[in-house]
């Protein structure tokens, strides 16, 4: 069902929110009928000026290479020309699918019904290249876990949910104040809360490993074992 809310990008442009694709605690994502290539992320309520700020910072260094690898911010949605930010746009993931389609037996055969050994190779290493990517624009993903990613037919991964992640902005860090404790690097384990905690990309890197290994690699390794018994 369209929705035909208004709404400015930080340009100035007048856009038209279409269909709901889905909702979460924190906003909803809709298509733009102005715009097919990308979904507007509207939260529930405008975020702060601080979060307002890394936004606005996100979509004005937007470039290939992020794009390529993660859903990024492309420009800052309004509610009104010069408004306060009440979200933003980003490109369309579309034929692609969570990457617990890969890990699930069932769901594996359903979408990816030729997936071997080397498409997970392909896959690990993708992954491995969009968390590279964003550390090489100084910023870190922070919130490392296995719903972060979508996965093609054709190996190619697409991080989301960036908005969450810790930005580097000239200096100015944004931080990534949440994580899910199974991909947290054993000497992070005993704190209470991640506010106010700058994140590196080593520890990232702890949750890069647990995931390739727990999600892929593991997959891959029962069927040696499983064929070692037949």
């Amino acid at each position: 069902m369209k929705t035909n809310i208004k709404v400015f990008t930080s340009t100035g442009e007048l856009t038209t929110l279409g269909r709901e694709l889905g909702k979460g605690g924190e906003g909803a994502v809709y298509d733009i009928e102005e715009f097919v290539d990308s979904v507007a992320k509207i939260y529930h309520t405008p975020p702060p000026a601080l979060k307002q700020d890394k936004l606005a910072f996100m979509a004005a260094t937007a470039d290939a290479q992020l794009l390529n690898y993660v859903a990024w911010p492309q420009a800052t949605l309004h509610g009104g020309r010069g408004g306060k930010v009440i979200g933003f746009m980003m490109p369309k993931v579309s034929g692609k699918e969570p990457i617990h389609m890969i890990y699930s037996p069932a769901h594996r055969r359903q979408s990816y019904p030729h997936c071997a050994w080397d498409f997970l190779l392909y896959v690990a290493r993708n992954i491995a290249s969009s968390f590279a990517t964003v550390h090489e624009h100084g910023h870190v993903v922070g919130d490392v876990n296995q719903n972060s990613f979508m996965v093609g037919r054709d190996s190619k991964v697409v991080l989301i949910d960036s908005d969450s992640f810790q930005i580097n902005a000239n200096g100015t860090l944004h931080l990534c104040e949440v994580g899910v404790s199974h991909f947290t690097p054993p000497e992070l384990q005993t704190l209470s809360s991640f506010v106010g905690f700058e994140r590196t990309a080593n520890h990232d890197n702890f949750g890069l490993a647990l995931l390739i290994f727990s999600r892929l690699v593991w997959w891959a390794a029962s069927l040696f074992w499983c064929a070692a018994y037949l």
